[in-house]
């Protein structure tokens, strides 16, 4: 019985970080865009600071 309840607690698991893997894929992308968000603040910052040049 132990052994039953342990593969039940194992078979739970490797389903749960498959279903993770594949919702991982939309978390990567908040990151992309606030890449883009923080570089296109440093450009207006520097065309601030720099005159607009």
């Amino acid at each position: 019985m132990l052994w039953f309840i342990i593969g039940i607690a194992i078979l739970f698991g490797v389903l749960s970080s498959l279903i993770k893997r594949r919702t991982s894929t939309f978390q990567d992308d908040p990151t992309v865009n606030e890449r883009q968000i923080q570089e296109e603040e440093r450009i207006k910052a520097s065309s601030w600071f720099g005159g607009g040049l």
